[in-house]
């Protein structure tokens, strides 16, 4: 059976792990991590690789090789709470014209739930059409530098 994505959080953190492992994203996040409030949805996190192909005279085949990976993009969904110091910093992260690297935390509702790490950049912070049919809100992107690591909730 499936459980809900309801009580999900997103926390975020300027900088990387030393390590890209659970014990790396830990003690990052042992320090002064913002949560980011008012979130409606976080898209997909993972990676794709880049296909080579490598042909082959003899079978007439063009033989598909692993290349590069390519952190995904994972969109992240806000409405709007204007007191929200999570919101304002991540909108600062998403509009700066450096490239500095961010490290997030998706936290699993509930005491057995898991988290996940990813680290990247921040960027395309935007607000939602007005009209009558949408609610005040942004979104924004995380484009993953490194793959995710999904850990134990910590203790």
């Amino acid at each position: 059976m499936s459980t809900s994505d309801i009580g999900h959080t997103l926390h975020f953190i300027a900088g990387a792990p030393a390590t890209f492992d659970e014990a790396g994203y830990e003690a990052l996040f042992s320090g002064a991590a913002i949560k980011v409030g008012g979130i409606v949805s976080i898209g997909p996190v993972s990676g794709t690789n880049n296909i080579i192909d490598v042909p082959d005279l003899e079978s007439g085949w063009n033989m598909g090789a692993k290349g590069a990976k390519t952190g995904s993009v994972t969109a992240v969904a806000l409405r709007e709470i204007k007191s929200d110091a999570g919101q304002a910093a991540v909108k600062a992260a998403a509009q700066e014209g450096e490239h500095n690297i961010y490290s997030f935390k998706i936290v699993e509702p509930g005491a057995s739930g898991e988290v996940e790490y990813i680290t990247g950049i921040a960027y395309d912070w935007q607000r939602n059409e007005r009209s009558t049919t949408s609610y005040a809100g942004f979104t924004f992107s995380i484009r993953a530098n490194y793959d995710s690591v999904v850990a134990d909730a910590p203790a």
